[in-house]
């Protein structure tokens, strides 16, 4: 076989390869935009809320354990579509941040 009929193969091989896997893929959605987190530590839950763009988002809540060792405790809430508000419960240990995530 001539080289230039390896590399048209080759070619061929690679384009249904990778055809299937460009056709199929879908779209990429726009990150949620706008988002505003709010929070209350004596009442102990946490939100997000985005206004604008496409995708899902979730509170993500970040909290120190006052035990050193223990490290940090990550709260979050469930991903929800742009306009619906992302709501969890959190512990009454200190808060270091609280932010909105996107997610699939």
């Amino acid at each position: 076989m001539s080289l230039r009929r390896r590399a048209a193969t080759l070619a061929g091989v690679a384009v249904l390869a990778i055809g299937p896997a460009v056709l199929l893929s879908s779209p990429a959605a726009a990150a949620p935009l706008g988002c505003t987190t709010q929070y209350s530590s004596t009442e102990m839950w946490a939100t997000s809320h985005c206004s604008a763009g496409t995708g899902k988002h979730q509170v993500v809540v970040i909290q120190r354990h006052p035990a050193p060792g223990v490290g940090p405790i990550l709260i979050a809430g469930p991903c929800v579509p742009v306009g619906q508000t992302s709501y969890t419960g959190i512990t009454g240990w200190p808060i270091d941040s609280v932010r909105a995530n996107t997610c699939g």
